[in-house]
């Protein structure tokens, strides 16, 4: 198979870039130059080459693998992170940006890649495929922390939120047969988990009440006192004040976390 070796400038209307085209739909493998840091750290732009096949009419497009394709006038070499129906999801490895295509705008694999250092790396290998699967779940912790920075996320989590609170505060766990009298440091368990849960309370309310900072911490901590008194209503629950002590103190330090965000929000 015929091998053509160019360099990737950022110009779609280069006349190597239209010549590239060409030989990738006749069949051909082609190597170019990679720059920028956009697919870092796997690839780190540097003096590196990359080789590309072409794709066959029928080859399936898969997640997680490296591929050539044309993106509002430019050439990419990004990863395949999901579809959307018909839709193929791109993304850099070094990037938040996602970029769309169609199955006809894909035009390449990623094969292997030089270093400058003249190492080759498989694309096909364990190490590569290793990588790429640790950077997709990288990847995916990154986008949740992305959506959880949008308010309106944030609400929808809120209210999941304040469902699992309720389950966890007023259904009959005790049938479990969990251990919740045991000791971690001379702290009781049922106390440490009463107070991990609420720390998120404040958090959960910030985006409902667009109020004052000290308005959030009193429904936070009403929202804890309420939940243990009405455990004493409950026959197969226990009313305990320390349960409710931990609960506000849980409430407290979450709200000293956001506290600053929730500041430079009203300042705004």
């Amino acid at each position: 198979m015929e091998t053509m070796h160019i360099s990737l400038p950022n110009s779609p209307d280069n006349f190597l870039l239209q010549e590239m085209c060409e030989r990738l739909k006749a069949g051909r493998t082609v190597v170019m130059a990679f720059g920028g840091a956009s697919m870092q750290p796997i690839i780190s732009g540097r003096g590196e080459k990359v080789t590309l096949r072409p794709l066959a009419a029928d080859e399936v497009v898969k997640k997680g693998e490296v591929y050539l394709f044309f993106h509002e006038g430019h050439f990419v070499i990004h990863r395949l992170m999901k579809t959307e129906g018909e839709v193929y999801v791109f993304r850099g490895d070094n990037c938040y940006k996602y970029e769309r295509v169609t199955r006809k705008d894909v035009l390449a694999k990623l094969m292997a890649v030089q270093r400058a250092d003249g190492t080759m790396v498989d694309c096909e290998g364990e190490w590569w495929r290793k990588r790429s699967r640790q950077i997709l779940r990288r990847k995916s912790l990154k986008s949740f922390v992305v959506r959880m920075a949008n308010s309106n996320a944030r609400r929808k989590w809120a209210v999941a939120y304040f469902v699992l609170l309720a389950l966890l505060m007023w259904a009959p766990v005790g049938a479990l047969g969990i251990p919740l009298n045991n000791f971690i440091f001379g702290l009781r368990v049922d106390h440490l988990l009463h107070a991990s849960v609420y720390l998120f309370c404040a958090v959960a309310l910030m985006d409902w009440m667009k109020k004052r900072p000290l308005c959030i911490l009193g429904t936070a901590l009403l929202i804890g006192l309420f939940t243990e008194f009405v455990q004493y209503l409950l026959p197969y629950r226990g009313f305990d004040i320390n349960d409710m002590i931990a609960n506000c103190l849980g409430v407290i330090v979450g709200w000293l976390a956001i506290l600053p965000f929730l500041l430079r929000r009203r300042r705004r």
